[in-house]
C-alpha cells in the first residue's frame, strides 16, 4: 500500500486511537477498529487517488510495484517509481484524510443517517476538509511541476484538473 496507518497517529492529521501497535498488542481496545477503518479507506481510494495524480496506465504499473514490495517479493528496487511513490505519500494521507472526514460524522441506517452521539461534542468537518483537500491541491501540484523537470524518470504522468482545484467552505 502506499500508505499505512502511521500516517494518522499524529499531526493535523491525527485520528484517535489510530496506532502503530500489531495485530493483536494494541495499546487499546479500540485501536484495532480504527486502524482496520483506516487501512480499509487506503485500500478502495489507493487506485482511484493514482488514476487521478498520474494518470491510468502509470498508476497501475505503480499498483503493481507497491505489491511486489508489500510482498517482499521485488528485491531490486525501481529508482525512478521510488521516487514518485515518495511523493505520493503525504498526498494521499490528505486524501484519506479528507475522506473519512467526510464520512464519519454519520451512521447509515434504513431509515436514513443518524448523527454520531459520544461524550465528545461533534463539530462539522467542513473546515478542515477544505484545508486538508487544499494542502493536498498544493503537493500535487508541486508534484506535476516536478514531473516536467529531468528529476522524473517515469515519463507519460497527467494529472486530472480535479485534483489541482482548490475548494472553499461554500464549494464555489
Amino acid at each position: 500500500m502506499l500508505i499505512d496507518c502511521s500516517y494518522f497517529t499524529d499531526g493535523p492529521r491525527h485520528i484517535q486511537n489510530a496506532t502503530l501497535g500489531t495485530q493483536g498488542k494494541m495499546p487499546n481496545p479500540n485501536a484495532e477498529e480504527v486502524n482496520g477503518a483506516i487501512e480499509a479507506y487506503i485500500r478502495k481510494f489507493q487506485r482511484p487517488f493514482l488514476k487521478g495524480v498520474v494518470g491510468a496506465p502509470i498508476a497501475g504499473a505503480v499498483i503493481s510495484y507497491l505489491k511486489l514490495i508489500d510482498k517482499n517479493e521485488h528485491e531490486e528496487r525501481d529508482a525512478a517509481l521510488d521516487m514518485v511513490v515518495e511523493q505520493l505519500r503525504e498526498p494521499f494521507a490528505n486524501y484519506v484524510f479528507y475522506k473519512i472526514l467526510r464520512d464519519a460524522n454519520t451512521q447509515a441506517t434504513m431509515t436514513g443517517l443518524v448523527r454520531l452521539k459520544c461524550a465528545n461534542d461533534y463539530v462539522a468537518p467542513l473546515r478542515r476538509q477544505v484545508s486538508t483537500w487544499n494542502d493536498m491541491v498544493d503537493m500535487i501540484a508541486d508534484f506535476s511541476e516536478w514531473c516536467k523537470t529531468s528529476d522524473c524518470n517515469v515519463p507519460g504522468i497527467t494529472t486530472d484538473s480535479n485534483f489541482l482545484t482548490k475548494i472553499n467552505a461554500l464549494n464555489i
